[in-house]
């Protein structure tokens, strides 16, 4: 039970005495932290105490409980205020009336008074501090709710997924990354080492290790901080995106690695991708930081020569001959494909082992993200995340180039026309599409045109594999959304209707009435008075 504060203010000694014995302050939750024989010495008490309720006299020397009200009034707004006094005087009802004073009790004042006047001071007093702590969990909701949402979108711009990136302008100014979307950045890799097989608690430090990586890039002193997120292709990763010169990078992974080793006594390896600028250029900084780090966690553990620097002409021939790669594969020719990345890797492996491993790494990104513009779902034994080790294993050009022949082999069946995809995979991947894109305008033709897919085929197939079309099961996570929204947070219907991907509040409450038989608002009241 909360107990409030009270200071006694009477210029009578006996008086306060009178009123400390007079009740059972404990019972109704009041403490008294002090007393005072004038207006002057209660405001200089106030400078340090902590106070909930004035019970004051009127006439006392020096300062009065008319100035007195009235200071408190201006410097102390949120105390409650009771007074006494010995006269029924006009002009201290009025006092008390301007100053707000919760009562107002003749003297000499009855215990049942007393207490009945407290007794309501500490009800509204309990009420206000109910309703201040729903309106801060309430705000709380809200900032998780639109951080997720933020990471959410970030996400669907590393995946490139298609049709979105109209919305993004409304988006970046919804999330706060207008900087970011418009100045150079880096993605920056965080993650631990492996735990080792005789230490399994060290595995469960994956929350505390998250919680003190978000709480460091959000107090960096740049608003609204440095965004960080999961991806769920590498579940053991964080990343951030920090803006700003190589300078800013290094000191946020500088203050990543002494908080980690402080707090949790781990070493975390860090690793920044490249510097890129602009939204569409954000999925190559991001694989490159995926890259940067895999890489040097190898080189950590098995103390192998480091990795040469991008300035290495290696590998900035390699650069170039990886956009021709990823030209090969969205164009399905196979024979050319085959070429350049056995003339590559050969280049590549005469340089250096770590150059040699560093482009296979990169062919497979270049083969998962084709897979993912054509909507084709890479089978788990192929997820080389999954296991990167063995990529460390392919130790000659043959092969790297029969590993990297067969994990590409689907996609150009594919573009033969061969029946080799599985149809569970591009449902798959629209499903997740919509998780992450459920607030933009997702138009299931251009899906269709991405991925390659008759229309009329791509929606059957969509309604047999999940049960319903592909516009009911939009709304349908659209709506789980919006109340989840309604139950947590304070937004208006407005807000929510364009958090959750409808064009305005009136047609978001016309297709909520639909689908649960109520209003959004009848919701939200409904809820209130269970």
């Amino acid at each position: 039970m909360r107990m409030y504060n009270v200071l006694l203010v009477d210029d009578e000694r006996e008086i306060r005495q009178g009123l400390r014995l007079k009740i059972d302050w404990q019972q109704l939750g009041l403490q008294i932290a002090g007393e005072a024989g004038n207006g002057q010495e209660a405001l200089e008490w106030l400078q340090t105490g902590d106070c909930d309720i004035i019970i004051t006299d009127m006439r006392m020397p020096i300062m009065d409980g008319v100035e007195l009200l009235e200071s408190c009034s201006r410097q102390y707004p949120d105390i409650r205020l009771i007074v006494l006094t010995g006269y029924d005087d006009f002009q201290y009802a009025h006092a008390a009336i301007k100053n707000r004073a919760s009562d107002l009790l003749l003297k000499p004042v009855t215990r049942s008074e007393l207490a009945g006047a407290l007794g309501r001071v500490a009800s509204e007093l309990d009420q206000e501090r109910s309703a201040q702590s729903e309106r801060k969990l309430a705000e709380w909701k809200l900032s998780r709710y639109l951080e997720e949402m933020k990471e959410q979108f970030i996400q669907s711009v590393i995946r490139a997924y298609p049709g979105s990136s109209h919305l993004w302008p409304e988006r970046v100014r919804l999330f706060g990354l207008n900087e970011l979307a418009e100045q150079p950045v880096r993605f920056v890799a965080i993650g631990l080492p492996p735990a080792p097989e005789e230490a399994p608690e060290e595995s469960g430090l994956r929350l505390p290790f998250e919680l003190l990586c978000r709480e460091l890039a959000g107090t960096t002193g740049s608003a609204p901080g440095i965004p960080v997120f999961r991806e769920a292709k590498h579940p053991d990763l964080l990343f951030a995106i920090v803006p700003g010169d190589t300078a800013a990078v290094q000191s946020f992974s500088s203050q990543v690695a002494d908080i980690v080793r402080s707090y949790l006594k781990q070493k975390a390896l860090v690793m920044a991708g490249e510097p890129v600028q602009g939204l569409e250029a954000w999925r190559e900084g991001y694989l490159s930081s995926v890259l940067a780090w895999y890489m040097s966690r190898h080189t950590q553990q098995a103390g192998a020569e480091p990795t040469r620097g991008p300035a290495d002409p290696a590998q900035l021939a390699a650069q170039d001959k990886l956009k021709l790669l990823q030209r090969h594969l969205a164009d399905g020719r196979k024979a050319a494909f085959e070429k350049l990345v056995e003339e590559e890797l050969a280049a590549a492996l005469a340089f250096s082992h770590p150059q040699f491993i560093k482009l296979i790494f990169q062919c497979c990104l270049a083969i998962e993200a084709a897979a993912d513009a054509m909507g084709l779902a890479l089978r788990e034994k192929d997820e080389i995340w999954l296991d990167p080790e063995r990529v460390w294993g392919l130790g000659t050009v043959s092969k790297a180039c029969g590993f990297l022949y067969g994990l590409a082999e689907p996609l150009f069946s594919l573009k033969k026309g061969d029946s080799t995809r599985e149809e569970p995979s591009i449902v798959e991947a629209m499903k997740e599409m919509i998780e992450l894109n459920y607030m933009n305008d997702l138009n299931l033709s251009q899906i269709a045109e991405q991925y390659h897919y008759n229309l009329s085929y791509l929606s059957d197939l969509f309604k047999t594999k999940t049960g319903k079309s592909f516009l009911q099961y939009l709304t349908d996570v659209r709506m789980n959304k919006a109340v989840q929204l309604l139950d947590e947070t304070p937004l208006s219907l407005s807000d929510i209707a364009e958090l959750t991907g409808f064009s305005n509040a009136s047609y978001f409450s016309t297709k909520f009435k639909k689908v649960f038989g109520i209003s959004p608002s009848e919701y939200r009241q409904k809820d209130k008075n269970i």
